[in-house]
Protein backbone atom coordinates (compact mmCIF):
# COMPACT_ATOMS: atom_id res chain seq x y z
CA UNK A 1 0.00 0.00 0.00
CA UNK A 2 1.77 3.14 -1.03
CA UNK A 3 0.53 7.03 -0.37
CA UNK A 4 1.05 9.68 -3.08
CA UNK A 5 2.29 13.32 -1.42
CA UNK A 6 1.31 16.48 -2.88
CA UNK A 7 3.88 16.96 -5.23
CA UNK A 8 3.31 13.48 -6.58
CA UNK A 9 0.06 14.04 -7.80
CA UNK A 10 1.14 16.57 -9.96
CA UNK A 11 -0.04 19.78 -7.70
CA UNK A 12 2.05 22.34 -7.20
CA UNK A 13 3.51 22.99 -4.02
CA UNK A 14 2.34 25.80 -1.50
CA UNK A 15 5.83 27.18 -1.77
CA UNK A 16 5.84 27.38 -5.60
CA UNK A 17 2.23 29.91 -5.73
CA UNK A 18 2.94 33.01 -6.66
CA UNK A 19 1.04 35.00 -4.05
CA UNK A 20 1.16 38.36 -6.65
CA UNK A 21 -0.43 36.74 -9.71
CA UNK A 22 -2.99 35.25 -7.59
CA UNK A 23 -3.92 38.91 -6.75
CA UNK A 24 -3.96 40.71 -9.66
CA UNK A 25 -6.66 38.25 -10.85
CA UNK A 26 -8.94 38.73 -7.99
CA UNK A 27 -11.99 41.79 -8.64
CA UNK A 28 -12.10 44.83 -6.38
CA UNK A 29 -14.99 43.13 -4.26
CA UNK A 30 -13.02 39.72 -3.86
CA UNK A 31 -9.89 42.09 -2.87
CA UNK A 32 -12.41 43.50 -0.01
CA UNK A 33 -13.60 40.78 0.77
CA UNK A 34 -10.21 39.27 1.11
CA UNK A 35 -9.07 42.42 3.60
CA UNK A 36 -11.61 41.50 5.96
CA UNK A 37 -10.07 38.15 6.93
CA UNK A 38 -6.35 39.45 7.29
CA UNK A 39 -4.61 38.74 10.67
CA UNK A 40 -5.33 42.25 12.01
CA UNK A 41 -1.96 41.97 14.42
CA UNK A 42 -0.10 41.12 11.44
CA UNK A 43 3.17 42.83 12.01
CA UNK A 44 3.53 43.37 8.39
CA UNK A 45 0.04 45.30 7.17
CA UNK A 46 0.41 49.19 7.54
CA UNK A 47 -1.64 50.02 11.26
CA UNK A 48 -4.17 52.26 9.18
CA UNK A 49 -5.39 48.83 7.01
CA UNK A 50 -5.12 47.00 10.14
CA UNK A 51 -8.69 47.94 11.25
CA UNK A 52 -11.90 46.67 9.17
CA UNK A 53 -12.92 50.92 9.06
CA UNK A 54 -12.33 52.32 5.96
CA UNK A 55 -13.92 56.25 5.28
CA UNK A 56 -15.04 56.52 1.94
CA UNK A 57 -15.48 60.20 2.16
CA UNK A 58 -13.06 62.70 0.22
CA UNK A 59 -10.67 64.81 2.57
CA UNK A 60 -12.89 68.22 3.60
CA UNK A 61 -9.31 70.00 3.47
CA UNK A 62 -6.33 71.19 5.87
CA UNK A 63 -6.31 70.79 9.27
CA UNK A 64 -5.64 74.41 10.45
CA UNK A 65 -4.60 73.93 14.31
CA UNK A 66 -4.65 77.29 15.40
CA UNK A 67 -8.92 77.85 13.95
CA UNK A 68 -9.45 74.64 16.09
CA UNK A 69 -7.88 75.29 19.27
CA UNK A 70 -9.59 79.20 19.13
CA UNK A 71 -12.90 77.20 18.25
CA UNK A 72 -12.58 74.74 21.30
CA UNK A 73 -11.61 77.16 23.51
CA UNK A 74 -14.50 79.84 22.44
CA UNK A 75 -16.99 76.51 23.03
CA UNK A 76 -15.14 75.86 26.46
CA UNK A 77 -15.80 79.24 27.61
CA UNK A 78 -19.63 80.01 26.14
CA UNK A 79 -20.71 76.76 27.94
CA UNK A 80 -21.44 77.08 31.34
CA UNK A 81 -19.80 74.69 34.01
CA UNK A 82 -22.27 71.76 35.26
CA UNK A 83 -22.67 72.23 38.83
CA UNK A 84 -20.73 69.55 41.00
CA UNK A 85 -23.18 66.89 42.59
CA UNK A 86 -20.44 66.43 45.65
CA UNK A 87 -18.98 69.71 46.23
CA UNK A 88 -15.05 69.31 47.29
CA UNK A 89 -13.67 69.63 50.58
CA UNK A 90 -10.08 69.36 51.64
CA UNK A 91 -10.63 67.49 54.93
CA UNK A 92 -10.97 63.60 55.02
Amino acid sequence: MTSKTANEKGQKDEDDIDVDDLLTQLSAEELEMLSKEVDPDDQFIPPDQRSNYHCDRKATGKMDKKHLNDHISKMAMEIPDQPENVPFTSKK
